[in-house]
């Protein structure tokens, strides 16, 4: 698996036809998977592009670009199963006429917290780009949401690893992988209470991220898409 001859240089083009406020970030991610290809994801749909090749670049910009759309919370369109009601009933001693609001609350709970992970990735994102990282979007890199080029005083790539809470699914990949660390950091424990953004992998950033920042963040997000 090798990428093309001049992939930053087709990254940066291809970027501009989608948007230009990207190129910059979409650069850096293409040269990120030029030197690590095993790094990159498998494109999604079954005529997808080979990793690295000039359609693979093309597509990738699309996808890059509409990972960063605004998203709105929606509610799972599964149907509830009514045996919940019946043990809601049966067992915890809910009033049968309450069951068909808790499970239109719990089917709006459900759809609150399914999109909780992708407003962590935006609230940090909108810290840690204007400091040099670059958010992964579009799920185009494995097991990584962040990554930041080499600086003056670093020899590698910096890879990073957001999850919401300690029990969230994990990749099995870790230790030593694409040349360097996978940084690993969750924002919320399973069974405590408290956030952990004091313990947020780049130090220098810290001190800008709390619980407070990302609800005020949250808050902002979700009003401007009504």
């Amino acid at each position: 698996m090798k990428f093309v001859e001049s992939a930053a240089h087709i990254a940066a083009d291809e970027m501009s036809k989608v948007n230009n406020d990207l190129v910059y970030a979409y650069v850096q991610l293409i040269k990120f998977l030029s030197l690590y290809p095993t790094a990159a994801s498998t494109p999604r749909g079954c005529s997808s592009a080979s990793i690295g090749s000039v359609e693979y670049i093309r597509k990738q910009a699309r996808v890059f670009s509409e990972g960063r759309v605004p998203k709105k919370p929606k509610p799972p369109k599964t149907i509830p199963d009514e045996m919940v009601s019946v043990i809601l009933v049966s067992y915890f001693e809910i009033s049968e006429a309450d069951t068909g609001r808790i499970q239109r609350e719990h089917a709006l709970s459900m759809g609150a917290e399914n999109i909780v992970g992708d407003l962590l990735e935006r609230y940090i994102a909108s810290i840690l780009e204007p400091r040099g990282w670059i958010w992964c979007s579009g799920a185009i890199v494995k097991a990584v949401d962040f990554i930041k080029p080499p600086s003056d005083r670093e020899e590698v790539w910096t890879s990073l690893q957001v999850k919401n809470r300690d029990n969230s699914e994990n990749s099995s990949s870790s230790a030593i992988r694409l040349g360097t660390d996978i940084k690993k950091w969750h924002r919320t424990f399973s069974r405590k209470i408290g956030s952990n953004w004091g313990a947020f992998p780049d130090p220098t950033l810290a001190s800008l991220l709390s619980e407070e920042g990302f609800k005020e963040f949250v808050t902002k997000y979700l009003q401007s898409l009504n």
